[in-house]
């Protein structure tokens, strides 16, 4: 059978992987959210990208979710200065192994004219692991969203949106783009485990 948009979200759940759940439970160490967010800056910044690639749909849309998606680079900014860094360590991180792969299959898929299943595959779980995170950094990290994690609060019910959207662009062959979306989202949490510090 063949595979579906959904049956992708169910093999790649985000909230599965050992990187969110220590998040939940509050055993991630700073070092650890700190490699994240120097690595999923790279992400943030590439989504808006992405999103001007996709022809279709509605203009204005697009158009507003591209805005949107660019104002967030302040906000994911504001979480990392939460956490001690800088905006100089983030928007000078260089990208590992895995975070490097992840922008490269976009920038192909993109340019192919799959782009919106490749930022769907982004969006789609964020609600949930956003409102999961919100959770972890109030209890365990002392960060609300008056204090860096505002950038979790605006996605999970934007992306709500957003990924409807996208979802609507996507196309029969979609499933196959966002699984290598997904898989690359998840090997970019698992390298961000093994080559954080450990306290």
């Amino acid at each position: 059978m063949e595979l579906t948009l959904d049956d992708v979200t169910a093999r790649w759940n985000l909230l599965q992987h050992s990187f969110y759940q220590r998040w939940t439970r509050g055993t991630l160490t700073r070092d650890e959210l700190c490699e994240y967010v120097k690595q999923y800056a790279h992400v943030v910044r590439a989504v808006p990208v992405w999103l001007e690639q996709i022809r279709g749909g509605d203009a204005a849309q697009l158009a507003r979710h591209v805005a949107e998606e660019k104002s967030h680079i302040a906000l994911w900014n504001k979480f990392g200065e939460a956490l001690g860094l800088s905006a100089d360590a983030i928007s000078l991180a260089l990208a590992n192994g895995a975070t490097a792969k992840l922008i490269q299959r976009g920038d192909e898929l993109a340019a192919k004219g799959e782009a919106a299943p490749v930022v769907w595959a982004l969006e789609a779980q964020t609600p949930a692991v956003a409102s999961a995170k919100l959770a972890g950094l109030s209890a365990f990290y002392g960060i609300g969203s008056d204090a860096g994690s505002q950038y979790f609060a605006v996605h999970q019910y934007l992306d709500v949106e957003h990924s409807a959207e996208l979802r609507a662009l996507c196309s029969d062959g979609s499933q196959n783009a966002a699984a290598v979306m997904s898989e690359a989202l998840w090997d970019l949490l698992t390298s961000v485990e093994v080559s954080a510090p450990q306290l």
